[in-house]
């Protein structure tokens, strides 16, 4: 059985289903600039996964495959046989699972600065990553000075650079549950997708940011060249989150590809 999942939908239903998967920690309002864009010609489905904001989880043993069970479950009430799925970093993992898994419930696949994990996988900043792995106890100051830098791209922090103290003492007044993040940790940890990978037979788009050093571009790459006919798009000015940092080109790209007629044309 599911557990109690947040969850919310934008547009009409008679559209075809989008939906929108978060990274690791990540709320359904990371994707509000997707939402504005695509909720005129989608039914666009975003929530929080097991274990973030108000979505329940009943202890820290989770793998990939409960979080793919997750967007079924949820795609299932919405009325949604079947929809395009974007899912950015840990989401990536997710909707890979969900590919090999239910393949004909998924139209389209993008994945957004996400790797394969396990040997296969270029991994990155790894002091960022022990930060996050005790996001539930970071301050601000350290939201600042270890994580922030890593999340965006060089463009983005100097342009933005007034709001990120503003970020970083949101995030630290509102702390993850340790179990919820020990749980998407745990399946994080142990997925491993690469000898897979070449079973996916669903359209996939891979999109990366080319500053991303949290999950280094060289990912896309490896996931490009397993999945059979995948294509690559990497943003430049972008780090690990390219739908904030530049959502009108990330928009552009997902818009089109979400479009496009069989065979690319």
């Amino acid at each position: 059985m599911s557990p109690h999942l947040e969850y919310s939908l934008h547009g009409y239903p008679g559209n075809p289903g989008l939906a929108f998967v978060n990274g690791l920690g990540g709320l359904k309002e990371t994707w509000v600039h997707q939402v504005r864009r695509f909720a005129r010609d989608f039914h666009v489905l975003t929530y929080n996964q097991r274990g973030a904001g108000a979505s329940r989880v009943a202890d820290g043993d989770c793998t990939m495959r409960d979080f793919a069970a997750d967007l079924l479950h949820l795609m299932d009430r919405a009325g949604m046989a079947s929809a395009s799925v974007v899912g950015i970093s840990f989401g990536g993992r997710v909707v890979q699972e969900l590919l090999l898994a239910s393949p004909q419930r998924v139209d389209r696949a993008v994945l957004v600065a996400c790797s394969c994990g396990g040997r296969h996988q270029v991994l990155g900043d790894s002091r960022a990553v022990g930060c996050l792995r005790r996001a539930h106890e970071l301050g601000a100051r350290e939201w600042l000075e270890c994580v922030i830098p890593a999340m965006f791209g060089a463009s983005f922090r100097r342009e933005r650079a007034a709001l990120l103290p503003r970020l970083a003492q949101y995030w630290s007044m509102r702390p993850q549950d340790p179990l919820g993040l020990t749980c998407q940790w745990r399946a994080h940890d142990a997925f491993d997708s690469w000898d897979r990978l070449p079973r996916i037979n669903v359209p996939t788009l891979i999109v990366h940011g080319r500053d991303d050093t949290l999950v280094p571009p060289a990912n896309a790459r490896i996931l490009a060249d397993r999945i059979p006919g995948a294509r690559v798009v990497l943003l430049p000015h972008a780090g690990h989150a390219p739908n904030t940092e530049v959502p009108r080109a990330f928009n552009r790209v997902l818009g089109a590809f979400l479009v496009e007629r069989p065979g690319g044309s």
